[in-house]
């Protein structure tokens, strides 16, 4: 009995100990290619590494490299200026992460192909306290919208437009949230409609013999813009859950954006009418 509990102790340990030596480092590129090594050098401006099973050594420049996740589960991330992104700080703590905690981020914005980074903050908080009205209605709890900016800044990301340098799996990671919503608005100014109305009066005075015409009117003019909604969902891995667009009938000012989100937040899976 003895001798039969050593043996399987034996085979215990020789299989975790397998599965040890087969796990490896993971190199994610700049370019989206993730390749399975053990790294043996991180030096200042290269990282040289081996493939599992070989003894060659292969070197490649820190700027192709955009992090590397070792086998302990500790992860390196580098700056990468070919792309915009900064890099962030190794003191940043990342989250714990809440699948089932939504996070709705900073809403791309351009009015007449300019950016305006800041209606596109007034999206999110639109968005977010449009959800918190009714909050029993949503299916899954929400990050409060300054919580979301903050981690945000933290990790050096300070408009909508910078999430671009950073896949979602990256953006969950950050702000520690299993669903993304975000979304690009775009409103151009078409044209200005003038419309005018007016009314007449005739008073008759016949001890002079006289025929007067009072007449009164009014006059006003309406903007038409042309506005477009891309509104999006991610979860944690990545995926997409939503992807659609929505155009606001009859967009009368440059806000008219709200309505679209309205009727969009409404028809998501985490909402229940």
């Amino acid at each position: 009995m003895k001798y039969s509990k050593l043996l399987t102790l034996f085979f215990i340990v020789m299989f975790y100990s397998a599965n040890a030596q087969n796990a490896s480092d993971e190199i994610f590129m700049t370019n989206g290619e993730t390749i399975a090594v053990k790294v043996l050098r991180v030096e200042p401006n290269t990282i040289t590494y081996s493939y599992i099973g070989e003894d060659l050594e292969n070197v490649v420049k820190k700027e192709a490299v955009h992090k590397i996740t070792f086998k302990s589960g500790r992860e390196q991330l580098f700056s990468q200026s070919t792309t915009g992104r900064q890099s962030i700080s190794p003191d940043f703590e990342f989250p714990t992460m809440k699948s089932n905690e939504g996070a709705v981020l900073p809403f791309e914005f351009v009015f007449d192909g300019t950016e305006a980074p800041e209606e596109g903050f007034e999206a999110q908080e639109y968005y977010y306290h449009n959800l918190m009205r009714k909050p029993e209605r949503n299916t899954i709890t929400y990050q409060d919208v300054d919580v979301t900016l903050k981690r945000l800044r933290e990790a050096g990301i300070t408009k909508a437009n910078d999430l671009r340098n950073y896949e979602m799996t990256e953006i969950a990671k950050i702000v520690g949230a299993g669903v993304l919503v975000t979304g690009k608005i775009t409103v151009d100014y078409r044209s200005t409609t003038s419309s005018s109305s007016g009314s007449s009066t005739t008073k008759v005075d016949t001890k002079k013999k006289k025929v007067k015409t009072y007449s009164s009117g009014s006059s006003r003019s309406m903007d038409e813009f042309d506005t477009k909604v891309l509104f999006k969902i991610y979860d944690k891995d990545g995926n997409k859950i939503v992807d659609v667009n929505r155009v606001p009938f009859m967009a009368t000012t440059r806000d008219n954006y709200i309505t679209a989100l309205n009727y969009l937040m409404k028809r998501t899976p985490y909402y229940q009418k």
